[in-house]
């Protein structure tokens, strides 16, 4: 037998191809059903069985769709396609960092941050936090340094330069930063109201923290539910304090077959009126899978920031 005829024989449970991917055995379905990734194989039982080149196409979609890209842009390339995707983002961010810091930038802050993360030193970074707030001001640290500081981070693990212990101390030190600018913004909000968190299965809940103090810097009453809700509850919230926006959080959901269910029952429990908006890596494909003109995929922090902005002047 040789070795392209072994690549192709269905040998891999779906536990031993979530861990060696870093894809969920949910989502991994969800993919196969939705976009036909691969076609596994099955065995005797019925259990769903993978050759070492559908662990391969998988690995490198999921590598692809870190980068921010939808799996539904992914699905239809052939591996040769998605690696010259994975080389070029290499090649960016690797010119990225060869660069001199600007003066008028935030480059030289991210680099100090990302240091002191490489260098697993909280400590140090807590310090370089706090100090750019007041010196870059808290919009632009927003923007200017976490946010890239946090894509950095992602690159670096999917290139193997960082290891889950760097972004877990990281993500604890910046979750602390933003909690803390959380509440100082919040005590003096006067404005709309916004109630953000994440919905049941999705334990990622920095963007949701991100995206509530960027919008308790706008002027927004925020109120900040965390992580691993039902949408019942979130509703429930919603009305209670009479929200005029839900912000929804959506990064790795554990059961994304469950995902745009959920989205629908809180838009069916919310007054009429009451826009859910959806950011993080996952939210296109989810408001393009719910298909309702009242939840809206943002794109970044910025256009958050801008919907904001003009649901306020409405």
């Amino acid at each position: 037998m040789n070795a392209a005829h072994d690549s192709q024989l269905p040998r891999h449970p779906i536990r031993v191809v979530a861990e060696r991917t870093g894809v969920s055995p949910n989502l991994l379905r969800a993919w196969e059903r939705r976009y036909e990734v691969v076609e596994p194989g099955r065995s005797a039982g019925g259990q769903r069985l993978y050759s070492d080149a559908d662990v391969e196409r998988i690995l490198l979609l999921r590598r692809a769709s870190d980068a921010g890209r939808t799996i539904g842009s992914l699905a239809g390339l052939g591996n040769a396609e998605l690696q010259r995707l994975l080389d070029e983002d290499r090649a960016a961010q690797e010119e990225l960092e060869g660069r001199e810091p600007g003066p008028e930038g935030a480059s030289e802050q991210v680099r100090a941050a990302l240091d002191a993360v490489e260098a697993l030193d909280p400590a140090g970074l807590e310090r370089i936090l706090r100090r750019e707030v007041v010196s870059l001001g808290a919009d632009r640290f927003l923007e200017d340094l976490v946010t890239p500081v946090l894509v950095s981070i992602g690159q670096g693990w999917r290139l193997g330069r960082l290891r889950p212990a760097h972004e877990h101390v990281a993500v604890a030190v910046i979750k602390q930063v933003l909690g803390w600018m959380l509440e100082r913004a919040r005590s003096t909000s006067t404005g709309p109201t916004l109630v953000m968190g994440t919905l049941t299965g999705e334990r990622h809940e920095l963007g949701a923290l991100l995206a509530a103090t960027a919008a308790a810097l706008e002027g927004w009453n925020v109120v900040f539910m965390g992580q691993d809700l039902p949408p019942e509850e979130i509703a429930l919230t919603a009305r209670s304090v009479k929200a005029d926006v839900v912000g929804i959080s959506v990064v790795n959901p554990t059961d994304w077959e469950e995902l745009p269910r959920q989205i629908v029952s809180l838009v069916a429990e919310l007054p009429t009126g009451v826009p859910v908006f959806l950011g993080g890596a996952a939210a296109t494909d989810t408001a393009r899978l719910v298909a309702d003109l009242r939840v809206r995929a943002v794109a970044s922090l910025g256009d958050f920031r801008s919907l904001l902005r003009e649901r306020a002047d409405s």
